[in-house]
């Protein structure tokens, strides 16, 4: 069977490999030989702008949400970009806290983690099958995964919504594709940094031509010192060096690389009981924020991991272009360490009056390998007065990961915490090699005529995944996935739209756990972009609803797919320039998730953990340059507010986490042309606040008050 699956899975690439010749061949045949004027001139379009800087634009050109350069009004799907601008306006070393104020992302899952970028979109966890890397994906399973810093990147885009029939398997909620700087302009620039916790960071970035269309980009950050949270300590680095050049022929070669390394501790403000944490214990009061409960001589986190892309773009001569990208990839991931769950006992509250904890001590050596491929070519056809938009494509995905752990067991005390020892593990309890496969075929056409935008979208995928091990097994996957859109552009910039797509997402569970298929869906969404072509504001709002189904329910040893969870909601994203300096921008989310089905019916009607019912935010800025000459002209003052409302505890909706507030401040001065620095202050009021709670025994805190200042020298 395992052969079979390989055959059919190398048949899909040969076959669409094929079809992809054979449309780069014939094309510029069936234009040429055109005589009934069926065909019309064949538009030419090129992804430069749609991965370079955003710089402020209302309306950018995007490859995100279609896979071809297209402006973000005409996208059918709510996307939101951000670019170094927003990205770094409060000195965000994890993309986490990139993405605070961005509507339908959840940030901080479990609190201040520096380790992973835990995210969630409308509703459903999106950082293991919902991350991808220039439009290819970073999938992630248990610890095998890559961490990307924010640094490295050019733009955040975050597209909301399934996105199978582009994607392939992913997430039901939406997908976070991370955009890499990459050559090709003159870059210089250096920043220095310290935060209050004594910690320092230094960051690079220089690029310049070489002549005859070849350029060369280095990008990295070297961060280390203590972190905001006891014992929590190390040392990370990124390096990003990048080259393009351009061949005899016309295409376009771009190679990228990105090697992190990190040798550091874990923080302690995340997977704690929560009585002590959201409710108040009458033994203790509260578990102090900054507590770790981990031994600083066993307590390790490394990661070495390194990947290489290479993007091949080649514009032919009747208009259609092909793009390619291969990357292939390699993390190394050991960590050990404690983490609390529950009280003496396991209990769920403390049993005495030092809060005597129960520790898992926790250990694992995990290394994964990764090599993709994603070719698409596409181009525009014209009808008479109706255009096509057709793109075509094949994407490929292996994935293997090695992976041992093993536990223990240990105990700490809340009210006088010390270093509870050099563990005793017992046996690997998973000891396991992982591999998944998947090859996909797509199709899309845009079609535009007389204002109205109408986009087709369908994909097939061949996905293999297989486990060796105590609980090893094989399994084969056949999916079909659909977007169908339908939009209006107005003259004045509005465009509203309405769009149906299915998903899919493969799990990694054996079958002799219950588990048979893939989880499958579908969402429909109405929305609206108003965008004015040179305005000074842009909007977006969009209802939805996503219906999941397949859903893992039961207890370790009873699985099943019974289960089914309805997303209903609602986001806004806006933002609005005075043109006097001042500026405002303001995003909302409110969502209403529920268990429609469930193997025990007592859950049925319930909301699913770590999900809030609503996230608010809003910045407001102001430029004094805009306004005032002298000392002032150089400064930017920025104040925002973040708001995250009441979510549940437990999987019954019996245990309630509180609604919670924060503010941030940040303040950039320009000495003079090319020196620059930046002041943030995030979580101004120091506020104790839980993020979110997983069960009753998984509790995070959110970051405390941290400041950072910068110092940027441009050339």
């Amino acid at each position: 069977m395992n052969d079979i699956n390989n055959l059919r899975c190398k048949a899909a690439a040969r076959l669409g490999a094929s079809l992809l010749a054979l449309a780069a061949a014939g094309l510029p045949a069936m234009a040429q030989d055109d005589e009934t004027g069926f065909l019309g001139t064949i538009e030419l379009r090129t992804q430069e702008d749609a991965t370079g800087p955003v710089d402020g634009q209302v309306n950018p050109p995007t490859v995100t949400g279609s896979k071809f350069p297209t402006p973000l009004n005409e996208v059918p799907q709510s996307l939101s970009i951000l670019g170094t601008d927003e990205i770094e306006r409060f000195n965000a070393t994890n993309v986490s806290t990139a993405l605070r104020y961005t509507a339908g992302v959840t940030a901080d899952v479990f609190g201040a983690d520096t380790d992973y970028d835990w995210l969630r979109v409308r509703g459903f966890q999106a950082d293991q099958t919902g991350v991808y890397l220039d439009n290819a994906q970073n999938l992630a399973f248990a610890f095998g995964s890559f961490y990307i810093d924010p640094y490295t990147l050019e733009r955040i885009e975050v597209l909301r919504g399934p996105s199978s029939a582009l994607y392939g398997g992913s997430n039901p909620g939406g997908i976070v594709n991370y955009v890499s700087k990459r050559p090709g302009d003159r870059v210089r620039e250096l920043t220095f940094g310290i935060n209050d916790a004594v910690g320092a960071w230094v960051e690079f970035d220089y690029g310049d031509f070489l002549g005859s269309g070849a350029s060369y980009r280095f990008t990295g950050r070297l961060e280390g010192g203590s972190k905001y949270d006891d014992l929590n300590e190390g040392l990370r680095g990124t390096l990003a060096p990048g080259f393009k050049f351009t061949t005899q022929g016309g295409t376009e070669i771009t190679v990228l690389a990105n090697i992190h390394m990190a040798d550091e501790k874990h923080n302690g403000s995340t997977f704690l009981p929560y009585y002590g944490t959201v409710e108040e214990t009458a033994e203790f009061g509260f578990i102090d924020r900054d507590a770790n409960f981990s031994d600083p001589d066993w307590d390790s986190y490394v990661r070495e991991q390194m990947s290489v892309s290479t993007i091949v773009e080649h514009e032919f001569d009747n208009g259609f272009t092909f793009t390619g990208i291969g990357r292939v990839g390699v993390a190394s991931v050991e960590e050990s360490y404690y983490y609390p769950f529950g009280y003496s006992g396991y209990a769920t509250t403390p049993q005495d009056a030092d809060g005597t904890l129960s520790l898992i001590a926790f250990e694992h050596d995990t290394l994964t390998r990764t090599a993709q491929t994603d070719m698409r070519f596409y181009g525009t056809l014209f009808t008479g007065a109706v255009s096509h938009d057709v793109l075509a494509g094949l994407d490929a995905r292996y994935y293997w990961i090695d992976e041992t752990q093993a536990s223990g067991f240990g105990t700490n005390t809340v009210v006088n915490p010390t270093a509870p020892g050099i563990p005793t593990l017992g046996a690997p309890y998973q000891d396991a090699i992982t591999t998944q496969q998947q090859v996909g075929l797509y199709l899309q056409d845009q079609i535009r005529w007389g204002g109205w935008i109408a986009t087709l979208n369908a994909r097939h995928d061949f996905v293999t995944t297989e486990q060796d091990g105590a609980a090893g097994f094989s399994r084969s996957d056949s999916e079909s996935s659909y977007r169908a859109a339908l939009a209006y552009s107005f003259d004045n910039g509005i465009t509203p739209y309405v769009t149906y797509s299915t998903f899919f997402d493969p799990l990694i569970i054996s079958p002799a756990n219950g588990v048979t298929e893939p989880g499958r869906g579908e969402q429909i969404e109405a929305g609206l972009k108003w965008m004015p072509t040179d305005g000074n504001f842009s909007l977006t709002a969009a209802a939805f609803r996503i219906d999941r189904e397949n859903v893992v329910t039961g207890t370790f040893g009873a699985y099943d797919q019974l289960g089914e969870v309805r997303s209903n909601g609602f986001e806004f994203e806006g933002r609005y320039d005075f043109a006097n300096g001042l500026s405002i921008s303001g995003a909302a989310t409110f969502l209403d998730v529920e268990v429609t089905a469930d193997s025990d019916a007592s859950l049925i009607g319930t909301t699913p953990t770590l999900t809030p019912d609503k996230e608010l935010s809003l910045l407001v800025a102001y430029d004094f340059g805009q306004r005032f000459n002298g000392p002032l002209s150089g400064l930017t003052l920025g104040a925002g507010l973040r708001h995250r409302g009441e979510s549940w505890a437990d999987a019954a909706n019996t245990l309630k986490v509180g609604a919670s507030t924060v503010y941030d401040l940040y303040a950039g001065y320009e000495f003079t042309e090319g020196l620059s620095a930046t002041l943030a202050v995030t979580n101004v009021a120091d506020e104790r606040y839980v993020t979110g709670c997983q069960t009753v025994y998984v509790c995070s805190y959110g970051g405390g008050r941290e400041i950072s200042l910068s110092l940027t020298r441009t050339w």
